[in-house]
């Protein structure tokens, strides 16, 4: 077995995959369910005939994010892929827009299996109506797949999750939900907002966070040591001779004995040789790692 502590972004592995338990699924169908999402998601739905799936976030009124999902075109209608605990907050947000609509929108996560698949030799079922491969990544290979058939798997969702946090590619867990505005997340970065789309819920302070310059927070990585990290644990950063409040954990992995691989909102200027620690937890030690991507 594959240990968790590889970078798998350094050491690609030949074949790993997980059932994805933390996972859930909306559905939407309906003559209106097209034109509906379009006017509640950050991303442009135009975009689905040109690309298989979209990436992206719900938001409320005020730009802060309920869930972000991966979103993609069934038979019926539309899936959106999130983390299980954010499905409450996003469905009460469509079922209270989707009066006005023709659209039906049902949590249908005991419907499908939802697995993650890494590496360079992965076996991926065929696609077709009951079963969907949404092709997420190079260096390694990585597929989410979402069937209506149990897909066999090897390992916990933990090394998922791994591969997630060192890609920077956030999921939102209840206890974060409604706290950040996407950009505080990088959605923008990893092709998850649309600025020329039109409107949408929460567009007013999303597009004033890119265009009034007004973003103070971004996400990142940290790894190091510590007793216990998980989501909305809080940060601190070491200030002259004190400590003080640097940020939120977003998603957390412990990949060896009290060693935690993490994505956090931090201040988006932070020097990157800043010490970080677990607030409350003094003998933790984290460190900030380079983004993979540019923020834009």
């Amino acid at each position: 077995m594959i240990a968790l502590d590889t970078l798998f972004t350094q050491q690609q592995p030949d074949a790993i995959s997980a059932t994805l338990d933390d996972y859930g699924i909306i559905e939407l169908i309906g003559a209106d369910a097209e034109s509906f999402l379009q006017g509640q998601l950050t991303c442009d739905l135009n975009r689905l005939s040109e690309q298989p799936f979209l990436y992206g976030a719900h938001c409320d009124p005020t730009g802060k994010a309920f869930s972000v999902f991966w979103l993609v075109r069934s038979a019926q209608g539309f899936l959106l892929i999130m983390n299980k605990s954010a499905i409450s907050g996003s469905l009460a947000q469509f079922k209270k827009y989707g009066v006005f609509n023709q659209v039906e929108i049902t949590d249908v996560t005991d419907q499908w299996h939802i697995s993650g698949h890494f590496g360079e030799s992965i076996a991926l079922p065929d696609v077709n109506e009951n079963t969907y491969v949404i092709m997420l990544g190079e260096q390694p290979k990585q597929a989410l797949v979402v069937s209506q058939t149990t897909i066999s798997t090897e390992y916990p969702q933990s090394y998922w999750d791994a591969l997630e946090i060192e890609r920077v590619r956030p999921q939102l867990t209840a206890e974060n939900s409604q706290q950040f505005v996407p950009q505080m997340l990088n959605i923008q970065a990893l092709d998850g907002v649309s600025f020329n789309k039109g409107c949408y819920i929460g567009q007013e302070t999303i597009a004033r966070m890119k265009y009034l310059g007004k973003q103070k927070r971004a996400l990142f990585r940290l790894s190091g040591k510590a007793a216990e990290v998980k989501p909305a644990t809080e940060l601190e950063r070491k200030v002259g001779d004190n400590w003080r409040r640097a940020g939120t954990v977003i998603m957390a992995v412990n990949r060896s004995p009290q060693s935690f691989d993490l994505l956090a909102v931090l201040p988006s200027d932070i020097e990157q040789d800043t010490p970080i620690r677990v607030k409350g937890d003094d003998d933790s030690l984290l460190e900030i790692h380079s983004l993979p991507y540019q923020l834009g």
